[in-house]
């Protein structure tokens, strides 16, 4: 029976239908049925989705990167609203995507470049209407064990399932899968098939995700008809729907093997499965994207296995196992290489565990672009410029230390390239002055590592220390294996998902703020040319940002009628008045003094000392233009 969905009107109504999308299907797939959904474009076009969508892309960093038409997301947050919302479901009704702008970037370690294909700003809008209407009903079939491009999900979750079964299993043969160019072959016809065998059954959006598929690449190629370009924001979600059929075959072959004697705790499971089981085969399978590793229990079935994979890829999804690359590799003789890591069985008392550590040669890689980054702190003309790169480079090895510190072994790896980096950063420094200082004496290192007292190369700026970060800073902390109840679909998910990353859910941002006709109430029927869509994606931004209080006077606002968004400073050009940082949440009392030729007693007494203050600096800035 199929189901229909209604157009949202609000947020709320769309986090109700997505969390809704999710559950039934969730509800059809234990009964042995599967979900069939129409009525999705509805949602996917509607504003709601449409705003959501325009929040995600100006997100994303790639946001000031434009398609093959020029345009940026700067360009669209400066038309009207209306005009904006009008523009994405005209070309959604007849949607025609415009040709990829391809560009290339080398690969690590390889002299090969990886391509990259940049839609349009207005299809990457497309792309995520379409992305986050069908997402809940795709995560509610996806294998368990896949990592790669999923919410909630990460590649340390994916390391340590490759620790506990380490530990938890016997099995010592793996098999480390590589498949041959996966991008570049996924078959469109398939990909459709599977999308409607797993519940999309609006033939609009069967047809909208088609035309994305076939979109042309710029001054290469008018129609595509193999593969799904990397870079789309869709294409993530659409590699793990077209490899969920590899996952479901392999999970049923023994993880999710249907047992006679009804057991269901996965450790009564891998008992039941390895003493009573006919199947000689047993195999434990964890998916990231297109790599994948797979545990077994003797070369001679891990070389089944490979032959077995291999056979269904080619015959069901049209895929090439890379011979090359895919090893089978004894795992207490010698370490995997999965998703910049390496993991090793290593003896501990009478028996073995799971150790991991980071790629040497991965890092080494990385290593020597950060020594390229530190050498250019020599050519800085002035100390802004110098503390930026500073800031910057420590962002950059922070982000190193923090994807790796899941590894058992990241101090020993780290220690073998700690002197050079930091020897290199104090030659860098010198010639500003640099010197050797205690880590908890610089500035921006203290609220980070106040007990860290290694010596760290450093500059002086204004009587303070900025220092640059010291690899011997990283520490293995414990990472938490993935709990299969956290997902952005259901409340218990989503408290779940905060309480693990101790992220406080941002406040929900207020529908009457993106309510054009209230706006319009507020100005009597006038809207300048000033409030533009920019302006109202932003001031949503600034009343989460201002925790929903008035900024001068702090009361509680409800976003409807009591709730102003004020300019600080409205000479700016138009590009720039918009931003959150020239926005403010006022409520109406204290726009109204703001803007006063005057102020009287009567209509200040509502003020505090620090209220009056605030109101000052206001009405000081609308005296400057």
């Amino acid at each position: 029976m199929s189901q229909k969905l209604n157009q949202p009107e609000n947020e709320n109504e769309l986090r109700i239908i997505l969390d809704s999308l999710y559950s039934q299907t969730k509800e059809l797939i234990n009964q042995g049925d599967i979900p069939r959904f129409k009525g999705l474009f509805e949602v996917a076009s509607s504003k709601t989705a449409i705003i959501s969508a325009i929040h995600k892309v100006k997100a994303n960093k790639g946001s000031k990167t434009a398609g093959s038409d020029n345009i940026v997301i700067e360009d669209i947050l400066t038309k009207d609203l209306e005009e904006v919302v009008r523009l994405v479901q005209l070309t959604m009704n007849n949607y025609q995507p415009k040709e990829v702008r391809r560009i290339y970037i080398p690969k690590h370690g390889k002299k090969e470049m990886r391509p990259l294909g940049i839609p349009t700003i207005l299809d990457r809008i497309i792309q995520e209407c379409i992305r986050l209407t069908i997402d809940p009903i795709m995560e509610a079939q996806f294998f368990k064990h896949s990592y790669g491009f999923r919410p909630m999900r990460d590649a340390k979750q994916a390391i340590e399932r490759v620790v506990f079964l380490c530990n938890r299993t016997n099995n010592n043969w793996v098999v480390e899968g590589d498949i041959k160019g996966f991008f570049d072959y996924v078959n469109h016809n398939i990909l459709l098939k599977q999308l409607w065998h797993m519940g999309i059954r609006d033939r609009r959006i069967l047809m909208i995700i088609k035309e994305m598929l076939k979109a042309g690449i710029l001054n290469e190629i008018k129609r595509n008809e193999l593969g799904t370009p990397q870079g789309g924001i869709i294409s993530p979600l659409l590699s793990n729907v077209y490899l969920h059929k590899l996952d479901q075959w392999v999970a049923r072959e023994w993880e999710e093997k249907t047992l006679r004697n009804g057991t269901t705790s996965s450790i009564s499971r891998f008992s039941s499965l390895r003493n009573y089981s006919t199947i000689s085969k047993p195999a434990f399978f964890i998916r990231y994207a297109d790599d994948w590793i797979l545990f077994t229990n003797s070369k001679e079935n891990a070389e089944k296995w490979k032959y077995k994979i291999s056979k269904y890829l080619k015959e069901n999804l049209k895929l090439e196992l890379s011979e090359e690359k895919t090893l089978i590799t004894n795992i207490k003789k010698r370490p995997i290489h999965f998703l910049g890591f390496k993991v090793k069985k290593i003896p501990k008392g009478k028996g073995f565990i799971g150790y991991s550590y980071p790629d040497e040669n991965k890092l080494k890689l990385k290593f020597s672009e950060l020594t390229k980054e530190i050498r250019k702190l020599k050519y800085c003309t002035d100390t802004g410029w110098l503390l930026n790169d500073i800031n910057l480079l420590n962002s950059k090895i922070r982000g190193i230390i923090n994807y790796y510190n899941s590894a058992t072994g990241i101090n020993l790896v780290m220690r073998k390239f700690r002197e050079n980096l930091k020897y290199s950063s104090y030659k860098a420094l010198k010639k500003y002055g640099g010197k050797w200082i205690p880590a908890n004496q610089c500035q921006n290192l203290k609220s980070f590592y106040p007990e860290r007292m290694e010596q760290v190369p450093a500059i002086q700026y204004k009587n303070e220390w900025i220092g640059i970060i010291s690899l011997g800073f990283a520490t293995w902390l414990k990472y938490p294996k993935k709990n299969q109840e956290e997902t952005p679909y259901t409340i218990i998910g989503r408290e779940l998902y905060y309480k693990r990353s101790k992220k406080k859910p941002l406040l929900v941002r207020c529908e009457a703020l993106l309510n054009e006709n209230h706006l319009a109430l507020i100005l009597g029927g006038f809207k300048p040319k000033l409030y533009n869509f920019e302006y109202f994606m932003n001031r949503c931004y600034a009343f989460n940002r201002d925790k929903g209080k008035c900024t001068i006077c702090r009361i509680e606002l409800t976003g409807y009628g009591d709730t102003h968004t004020h300019h600080i400073d409205n000479t700016l050009p138009l590009n720039q008045a918009n931003k959150v940082s020239n926005l403010s949440t006022i409520c109406i009392n204290c726009h109204k003094l703001i803007h006063s030729k005057e102020l009287k007693t009567d209509d200040i007494l509502f003020l505090n000392k620090v209220s009056l203050v605030k109101l000052k600096k206001f009405r000081e800035t609308i005296r400057e233009k």
